[in-house]
């Protein structure tokens, strides 16, 4: 009965212990996760604050070379990437281990309880010592793999080069999306001041006919009209202001530097009238672009993947030396003293009942091999159409850049004609707002034109693999800029202005 009432009260104590922990209230719930919310963000906080000072900061006018230079050095992704070519030099020193001797050396004490003895008269002949002692050290080098070890090498070579590509794929792909960044700012800020100029002389044609209209030569229409283009162009103009701030947001984060300079885009627009040749960007293309090599070094490194799994069907030869220390001597079982014993040979290891897996795996690295190739193939067929399609996309643009450059000429002549026009009373409000209107338009559609041809030279250039460094050139950091990254120097190659039109640029 005792035993009964103990239970039942401990029993009734861990009840009323969990029914208390379990009946939080709502509130000190709420309280407890609000505090660790803020300790989170505190601790956030404290890292953002440490991260900033680390970091560098853009202010002031910004150059494309430079913020191309600076991306280099502070892109995050590509400093990531740019890690695999150590990763490579790593398993390239690895590789030669195959080749290598290798040494062990192993050492033994042995404590025996008892002693094996036997008795010859009267004396008693142990077998052997209680402490035991022995160092054994192994030699031995490979003498042949049936090639595998030859192939391991040259695989770790080209997968060093399969790097370096990789790298250099990611240095353009980072050189394309900070000068697509900073052409599409470009874009937006000129956007900005075309809507800027509209809002000025829209503001000023209101204040001319709010005072012809006190002069009694002008409408409340006229007024009302002339008010309503200021506030759309006023509106636009916030737009535009909008995208440049964030347009610039993106260029920064593109070079890897802190969002919080205030950059002012020092460049201009140049128009270079150009006239590449299909056959000869493919040339260069060919022998430019990372994506082929990389391609072109996968095969190799699949030939030498088959290489090593045929070198299964011969045997592996290796040379080994073998030297034993011990105490008691190793050699004789009677003497108890120090002494050594050696060995040398060739040893021939050959697995005989491998066979199908020996086919398996050789079927396998031929298919795979037959399988890069069709990627090769399939990869050089599309660097075909990138560049057919940049040149095509490049010769539109220049004729889109010269019919709208004519037709914001003829717009600017429309506008004066107009604002001519209604101060001799020969013109109506509405003609002047439409050939206002008319002219921003045209001078957007412009800028639009040439933002599209210097993007245009930028996807040639990208297609053609001549946005950075040639196969084999660089190094780390900043000897990766190239000197030449946009296509506006004279030359003998695809993509460059002729003799005759190199002389000056023409003018946004």
């Amino acid at each position: 009965m005792e035993i009964r009432m103990r239970t039942l009260l401990i029993l009734t104590v861990l009840f009323l212990v969990q029914g208390y922990t379990g009946c939080a209230s709502r509130e000190s719930l709420i309280k407890d996760i609000s505090e660790e919310r803020t300790a989170a963000y505190n601790q956030w906080a404290k890292r953002q604050q440490t991260q900033e000072e680390s970091e560098v900061t853009v202010s002031g006018k910004l150059h494309l070379e430079d913020a191309v230079k600076l991306a280099i050095q502070q892109n995050k992704a590509l400093q990531a990437t740019l890690q695999e070519k150590e990763i490579a030099r790593g398993k390239v020193i690895e590789s030669y281990q195959s080749a290598l001797p290798k040494v062990n050396a192993t050492g033994n004490y042995t404590r025996l309880d008892k002693v094996n003895t036997f008795d010859v008269g009267n004396a008693s002949i142990a077998l052997g010592d209680v402490d035991n002692y022995s160092v054994d050290l192994t030699v031995s080098q490979p003498l042949f793999r049936g090639g595998a070890i030859g192939a391991a090498l040259r695989a770790a070579k080209l997968a060093e080069l399969l790097s370096d590509e990789v790298a250099r794929s990611a240095l353009q792909g980072t050189i394309y999306e900070v000068a697509r960044a900073y052409y599409d700012a470009l874009l937006f800020q000129h956007q900005y001041e075309v809507n800027e100029d509209a809002v000025r002389s829209a503001t000023v044609h209101l204040e001319d006919v709010m005072t012809r209209r006190k002069l009694g030569v002008a409408s409340d229409y006229d007024v009302l009209r002339a008010e309503v283009d200021v506030s759309n162009f006023r509106a636009e103009m916030i737009k535009q202001k909008n995208n440049v701030d964030l347009a610039k947001s993106r260029l920064l984060k593109a070079m890897g530097v802190l969002q919080k300079g205030d950059i002012d885009l020092a460049d201009e627009f140049e128009y270079w009238p150009m006239r590449p040749v299909l056959e000869e960007s493919l040339r260069i293309a060919h022998e430019n672009r990372p994506d082929l090599y990389q391609a072109e070094l996968v095969v190799r490194l699949q030939k030498e993947a088959l290489r090593v799994a045929k070198s299964r069907y011969w045997p592996q030869i290796d040379a080994f030396f073998q030297e034993l220390w011990g105490k008691p001597d190793p050699s004789s079982t009677t003497t108890n003293e120090w002494n050594d014993t050696w060995n040398a040979g060739i040893s021939v290891n050959l697995s005989i009942f491998d066979g199908l897996g020996r086919e398996g795996r050789v079927y396998q690295q031929r298919a795979t091999l037959d399988q890069s190739r069709y990627r090769l193939a399939n990869t050089q067929e599309q660097a075909f159409l990138e560049v057919r399609q940049a040149l095509l996309t490049l010769r539109n643009a220049e004729e889109f850049v010269e019919s709208q450059k004519l037709n914001r000429n003829r717009a600017t002549e429309g506008l004066r004609l107009a604002e001519v026009g209604y101060r001799e009373g020969i013109a109506s409000e509405v003609e002047v707002s439409d050939a206002r209107s008319a002219l921003t338009l045209a001078r957007g559609l412009y800028y639009e034109s040439v933002y599209g041809h210097a993007v245009s030279r930028l996807n040639l250039q990208l297609a053609m693999g001549t946005l950075g460094p040639k196969p084999g050139e660089g190094g780390e950091g900043n000897e990766y800029v190239p000197e030449k990254f946009l296509l506006r120097e004279a030359s003998t190659e695809p993509g460059q202005p002729t003799q005759q039109e190199e002389s000056k640029p023409n003018e946004p």
